[in-house]
């Protein structure tokens, strides 16, 4: 009786000093980790592209338009699909982009002239922006052109986590842009 459980132990004893397949255990333990860490690095460094995508986008767009003096729909079409190149690798079916003409009142109170987008209803003319302007670009009897930028992202991954973090599922992004118009008091649209 003694002799088989001093050959257990002995046993037991060897496997606890054996070291093979430790690395091995070690790499099996750290893998999930290191996955988890890789798919975020890469959710994370996507949705960091696309909000500097859609940034540009209200950018280059607001820098174009208050570089004309009268524009017509169909130019600003040309403009609206240089986001759709800008954004390029992903999707632009969800990419809507407002472009508005606003002048200050007397009072320095912001009034739409015309807006236009091709995706969605654009801003209503004649009443205030639906946006917050402040109040150092509020000197009246001026104009400003802006544009609005909205995109929704689905990061590469979302499928894999979505039951448990339904919010990670979709991002919504935005950015706003406006300049002063610089070859006229305020830029025009013909047929908006």
């Amino acid at each position: 009786m003694i002799r088989p459980a001093r050959r257990i132990s002995r046993q037991l004893h060897e496997l606890w000093r054996d070291r093979h397949g430790v690395s091995a255990t070690e790499f099996a333990l750290i893998l999930p980790f290191m996955l988890i860490l890789l798919i975020g690095i890469t959710e994370l460094s996507g949705a960091i592209n696309a909000d500097r995508k859609v940034s540009r986008i209200a950018n280059s767009t607001t820098d174009l338009v208050s570089q004309a003096q009268t524009l017509s729909t169909d130019e600003l079409d040309d403009i609206l699909a240089l986001g759709e190149k800008i954004l390029d690798p992903y999707p632009d079916d969800s990419l809507k982009t407002i472009i508005s003409s606003v002048t200050f009142d007397e009072d320095g109170e912001p009034i739409v002239d015309w807006s236009y987008s091709n995706k969605e209803n654009p801003w209503d003319v004649g009443a205030a922006p639906p946006v917050l302007l402040p109040e150092a670009i509020s000197n009246p009897l001026t104009s400003i052109v802006i544009a609005e930028s909205t995109y929704v992202y689905t990061p590469p991954f979302s499928g894999l986590f979505t039951e448990a973090f339904p919010r990670l599922a979709k991002y919504t992004l935005q950015d706003i842009f406006y300049f002063r118009p610089r070859l006229t008091d305020t830029v025009s649209c013909s047929d908006c």
